[in-house]
């Protein structure tokens, strides 16, 4: 079987990979410090995915991950994964439009624009490059001891939710003919299971990984394989 070389961009859940997990660990899980074992490690085992490059930064923003990606030449990539969005929710960047198909202008302080701008730079690197996106997991740290205590799947923030990101992302993925895997809606993880799965309502365990997998899993091979 041919190697899938696939490169990675998003925020900390996709940046955690390979690395011994540093968050706060309210929920008292027994891998704390343990070496995260997320989506490109999983990817790897299960369906033979060659990591090649994971750009991702925790904490980071479209905005910031689309700097990154402008520098990447991903003419050696078959496969690219991003997971983008969490971030953009908590400082609430605006979600703008889509362009217009002859636009060659992106507005980049928007949501859309930034994300369609780093789609537009991706295929015309390697137009036959396969690209999935990612949308944000449930999170709530409304449980949380104050500062932490920040926002749930219902906060508004700037005029929108964690679903709203989650639904642009959805758009983005029409407009370029991208499938869209839709963690929000279908991996399973809710307001109810967090403290079982994360270490403080937002980043997952190494089981917390395992148990939203199968969905992200059954994505990528219905593209690839």
């Amino acid at each position: 079987m041919k190697s899938i070389k696939t490169i990675y961009f998003g925020d900390s859940i996709m940046a955690s990979d390979g690395k011994p997990y540093h968050y706060d660990n309210e929920n008292n899980h027994d891998d704390y410090q343990k070496i995260a074992r997320g989506y490109p490690t999983l990817l790897n085992e299960q369906l033979g995915l060659v990591n090649i490059g994971n750009y991702a930064v925790g904490g980071q923003t479209i905005r910031q991950q689309l700097d990154i990606i402008l520098k990447q030449d991903l003419k050696d990539a078959d496969f690219c994964l991003i997971a983008v969005g969490i971030n953009d929710f908590s400082v609430g960047t605006k979600i703008g439009t889509l362009p217009k198909s002859t636009d060659t202008e992106f507005d980049v302080d928007t949501f859309c624009g930034a994300y369609c701008k780093a789609l537009d730079h991706i295929f015309k690197s390697n137009p036959n490059i396969k690209v999935m996106l990612m949308t944000p997991l449930h999170r709530d740290t409304l449980r949380r001891k104050p500062p932490a205590r920040q926002s749930g799947i219902d906060t508004v923030i700037n005029g929108n939710t964690v679903l709203d990101y989650s639904n642009a992302i959805k758009r983005i993925g029409e407009f370029f003919s991208c499938p869209v895997v839709d963690m929000y809606a279908k991996c399973g993880l809710n307001r109810y299971n967090l403290p079982l799965y994360t270490f403080e309502g937002v980043h997952p365990t190494n089981a917390g990984y395992e148990f939203i997998f199968p969905v992200l899993k059954n994505a990528v091979k219905s593209i690839l394989f």
